[in-house]
């Protein structure tokens, strides 16, 4: 789960998606069009718990897998795009570190234990260092159950696919840079997901569960309320804040875009270009809320 690691190698021809709707690829062709396929999710695919993605049923799995990746003539070697909640990330600012990388991982692990409901020993965890601020060192910590993403890698195997990623949408969909400061506001189901950046400098990442029922779009504005104020008044962050957003849900996206629209000093950036599919019909099976974090992985050129 490398992301940082991954967007300094060249991006792979096939990216996959999976959620609890969807399991969709697409390929990008030597000519520069773009393939895709999906299927529905089979019921009981997946479990998730308070931890993220907690298991993973593989047989149900894999008869999706292969008649897309059959379908497709996807790559052998891919990257997979999963739900934001399917993974916990946090940034966590540090004084003084070890040197010695597995040192620095238990000094991690240790944080850990007091913000998540299971042993470090059970997770699969993922550092990235962040530029220093006020003398300390954040760090970026992606972690995920690593019994489940064994199950995910397996289950790929079977059908001839080793991943080469595994990455959260909110992340894939930072991978495109922005000038200036950005706030990625990404909706799925269950979850709502803010990524803040300055440049290629990541400055805050939450991800908050949102009920199935009850008013949801006033729990979002409150999120987007209580975000704001934190980025202006304890990040000091002035100016021009540009905003996207990726909603899964476009009764929540409208809620989203009313909330901005009453911003001061907070616009709305232009929307990305979509892939140049050669078959029609994505759009409407998929949404631009699953292809945009797709394309991001596979596009040929990265910062």
């Amino acid at each position: 789960m490398s992301w940082a690691r991954f967007l300094i190698s060249p991006p792979p021809t096939t990216s996959w998606i999976l959620d609890g709707s969807v399991v969709a690829a697409i390929r990008r062709e030597p000519r520069g069009g773009v393939l895709w396929a999906a299927e529905a999710t089979p019921p009981g695919s997946f479990e998730v718990g308070p931890v993220g993605l907690q298991a993973v049923d593989r047989r149900k799995l894999v008869a999706a897998l292969g008649s897309i990746h059959g379908r497709l003539e996807g790559a052998r070697r891919a990257a997979v795009v999963v739900p934001t909640g399917w993974t916990r990330s946090y940034v966590l600012s540090f004084q003084d570190l070890p040197r010695r990388q597995r040192e620095i991982e238990q000094v991690v692990q240790w944080r850990l234990k007091k913000l998540l409901p299971a042993p470090p020993s059970e997770l699969r965890m993922s550092l990235v260092n962040l530029a220093p601020t006020d003398g300390a060192r954040p760090m970026l910590v992606m972690v995920a159950m690593e019994r489940a993403l064994s199950e995910l890698e397996a289950a790929f195997r079977e059908v001839g696919v080793e991943l080469g990623l595994i990455t959260g949408q909110i992340f894939a969909l930072a991978a495109a840079s922005a000038p200036g400061t950005r706030l990625l506001v990404q909706q799925e189901q269950g979850f709502l997901s803010l990524h803040l950046s300055e440049g290629d400098d990541l400055r805050l990442i939450r991800t908050k569960h949102l009920a199935s029922s009850g008013r949801v779009g006033e729990a979002v504005r409150r999120e987007l309320n209580l975000t704001l104020g934190y980025i202006r008044e304890t990040l000091g962050v002035p100016g021009e804040l540009g905003i996207e957003v990726f909603a899964d849900s476009a009764v929540l996206e409208r809620e989203i875009e009313d909330w901005r629209s009453m911003q001061p000093g907070v616009t709305r950036l232009p929307e990305r270009p979509a892939p140049p599919f050669t078959v029609a019909g994505a759009e409407g099976r998929l949404g631009q809320a699953r292809i945009q974090p797709l394309w991001a992985v596979i596009a040929e050129a990265h910062p």
